[in-house]
């Protein structure tokens, strides 16, 4: 039990402290993972088994292997280097505070967010989002998308989560700070077939599982990191409370029914909800392993 608990708390230190993409895949346990992405997705994943070496899951009933957090199907998985991991970890209940980072972490991170670094990060396989979401191409993806009015505005998303974001929206309004939250918003968007800004991978805003909402005004406070980074070399060390954010029960709300927020991020993205099911379902999964 000491053991799993000290895992679970590295693992937790992972996601909060800038650290690559792989050092964070190594550190997640694999078994926990599928059956996270099981219980998010209990419709399309299933068999679950340790095979030929390595843990496997059928996705809408292909097989795919673990393959050190990529997820790859048979046929490419003795060539894992030519493929990113997909991002898997443990969400924090709150952002970390940059008042924390020592001067090697801040220079890492200045390292990792310049656009030489971003482009040279691989993209994941296609294969296992493909079974997961459906699509394999734009046009597939396309048409899995359906027009929803969210908090006043009109958008595309993923047939997933019409349903998710209805919950979110009607908890919202019903919460007593609602109407005057959603008074200071200016723009909201879904389904955007592009690209992570400065990468090969694509956006989870590619597959209309994403949602961005942005403030009429945010008074000059940063709301992602990027655009900071081109006016201010020390994007990171933002304060928190100099952030624009999202009130935390609308943040609360989100998580409530499946999605992260992307302001738990090192790199902060106050504006974006993510829909990731199986992150909060690996988290709980953890740290009840973990005795929490």
């Amino acid at each position: 039990m000491a053991k799993l608990a000290k895992t679970a708390c590295l693992a937790l230190l992972l996601v909060l402290l800038p650290v690559s993409i792989d050092a964070q895949a190594r550190q997640v346990n694999p078994e926990l993972a599928l059956r996270a992405l099981q219980e998010a997705f209990p419709d399309r994943v299933s068999g679950i088994a340790f095979t030929d070496g390595d843990w496997t899951v059928r996705v809408s009933g292909r097989l795919f292997y673990w393959a050190g957090g990529r997820l790859l199907p048979e046929a490419d998985r003795h060539n894992a280097e030519n493929f990113g991991h997909l991002s898997f970890y443990l969400i924090p209940e709150r952002p970390v505070s940059p008042s924390t980072f020592s001067a090697q972490q801040i220079e890492g991170l200045r390292e990792r967010g310049t656009s030489e670094a971003r482009r040279a990060r691989l993209d994941v396989h296609g294969a296992f989002q493909a079974a997961l979401y459906g699509g394999s191409n734009r046009r597939e993806i396309e048409a899995l998308q359906r027009r929803v009015e969210f908090l006043g505005f009109r958008m595309s998303v993923h047939r997933d989560i019409v349903a998710p974001l209805q919950r979110v929206e009607a908890e919202i309004r019903a919460w007593e700070g609602g109407s005057a939250f959603i008074a200071t918003l200016g723009s909201a968007y879904g389904f955007a077939w592009r690209q992570i800004a400065e990468t090969q991978r694509m956006s989870f805003h590619s597959w209309g599982l994403a949602v961005d909402i942005l403030p009429r005004n945010s008074g000059g406070r940063p709301i992602f990191w990027q655009w900071e980074r081109d006016r201010n070399p020390d994007w990171m060390l933002v304060p928190l409370e100099r952030r624009w954010s999202p009130p935390q029960e609308v943040i609360d709300i989100f998580k409530r029914n499946g999605f992260i927020w992307g302001g738990n991020w090192i790199f902060y993205d106050t504006m974006h909800f993510e829909f990731r099911p199986e992150l909060l379902a690996y988290t709980r999964l953890v740290n009840r392993t973990a005795g929490r």
